[in-house]
């Protein structure tokens, strides 16, 4: 199948751009980000009313505040992908979440939404259907999440960040192959600001290890069966997630632990030369653009749809990294530590430094292309 190819687009940016436009998504840093992103280019774009729709006290409206935009507070809740009561009280919460969309929808008045996916969209986009606005949504990985096919069918456009999606004829016809929008500060890392601060000395490689927001209990545990392994090799930068700090290492040589970065995650990225991470689209778009071999341990597919196992697995074909499965051979570590000797000698090539215009290029090219569909739509919503 073909869709439209993604094309450099040129610069918009040369006129004032008199919209309002909506953005959502939420619930992970995976979603906001790139979400983040498209609305700094926005806002380069001269689009200077922007709203985040999304829940209140969340990774969303704390990322949002962070970048100066206004957060309208919507209700959600995501379906478990194992028995839970939550589940059973979800249609209500779902419920609740439109209604309270239809009411900032009508409040805010946005000439067109941007939707990154997620629940957290779900009550947003339907809102905007529900209001004649248009809905431009984004689709990271190699396959629909369940918000973005609740969705497809209200959306005026689909963005694809992969091509090879298997859709129907009704949802091909909107769809256009951009590619992934990248977290806007990316090109600007800093890796030595980070050294400093940490104190790593120089003289070996650094292996940053990082699994979302929260972290990862397993692959924390996993690591620090191994940890006298990995430090005789490498300085250790330990992003272990809230609450998972280790306070009997906290003086351990050569490892530094720490419960989350934000502004300093991308001088993480720098400053790495080996990354341990899960296999999230977000994640591998940043190691590609910044060139870094990594271990990847995908979600498995008992706690979710199994996209980190297909985003692995096609990530592997052109890149140098190792997929470790998420499975009881995590337990001692020994599945990491050789994956990471089996990838030490692509630490010695050479890198090539990061092209700030790769970086910025796809959130451009889905900002232009949303604040053209605001245009197109708005005669007929005046």
């Amino acid at each position: 199948m073909e869709f439209k190819k993604n094309s450099n687009v040129g610069s918009c940016y040369a006129e004032p751009v008199t919209l309002k436009i909506g953005i959502t998504g939420g619930a992970s840093a995976g979603h906001v980000v790139p979400a983040v992103a498209v609305a700094a280019e926005l806002r380069r774009a001269g689009v200077e009313d922007l709203v985040f729709f999304g829940r209140a006290n969340s990774i969303e409206q704390q990322l949002a505040d962070k970048a100066g935009i206004r957060l309208a507070p919507v209700p959600s809740a995501g379906l478990q992908r194992f028995r839970s009561w939550q589940n059973a009280a979800m249609p209500l919460t779902v419920m609740r979440g439109v209604y309270a969309a239809w009411r900032a929808m009508r409040r805010e008045k946005p000439d067109v939404v941007f939707s990154k996916g997620s629940y957290v969209s779900v009550p947003v986009g339907i809102a905007a259907w529900m209001n004649r606005v248009p809905l431009a949504i984004h689709e990271s990985d190699h396959s629909l999440g369940l918000a973005n096919r609740i969705l497809a069918r209200f959306a005026s456009v689909l963005f694809l960040a992969e091509p090879g999606h298997e859709l129907p004829p009704h949802l091909r016809r909107k769809a256009v192959v951009t590619g992934l929008p990248m977290r806007d500060d990316l090109a600007d890392g800093q890796p030595e600001r980070l050294r400093t601060r940490l104190d790593i000395p120089p003289g070996r490689p650094v292996l940053l290890i990082f699994c979302g927001s929260s972290g990862s209990q397993r692959i924390n545990d996993a690591i620090r069966c191994q940890l006298p392994a990995l430090t005789s090799r490498f300085a250790v930068v330990h992003i272990c997630g809230p609450g998972n700090l280790d306070s009997k290492l906290a003086s351990t040589p050569q490892y530094w632990q720490l419960e989350y970065l934000h502004e300093e995650m991308v001088d993480a990225l720098w400053l790495a030369d080996l990354v341990i991470g899960r296999a999230g689209a977000t994640t591998l778009a940043e190691l590609a653009a910044l060139d870094k071999p990594a271990v990847l341990i995908p979600l498995p597919a008992s706690v979710s749809r199994g996209d980190q196992l297909d985003n692995a697995k096609a990530y592997s074909r052109n890149a140098a990294c190792v997929v470790v499965a998420d499975d009881s051979r995590l337990a001692d570590g020994r599945t990491i530590l050789d994956a990471c000797e089996k990838l030490l000698p692509e630490l010695q090539q050479s890198r090539t430094r990061p092209d700030p215009d790769r970086i910025h290029q796809v959130a451009r090219d889905i900002a232009v292309r949303t604040i053209s569909l605001a245009r197109a739509h708005r005669p007929s919503r005046s």
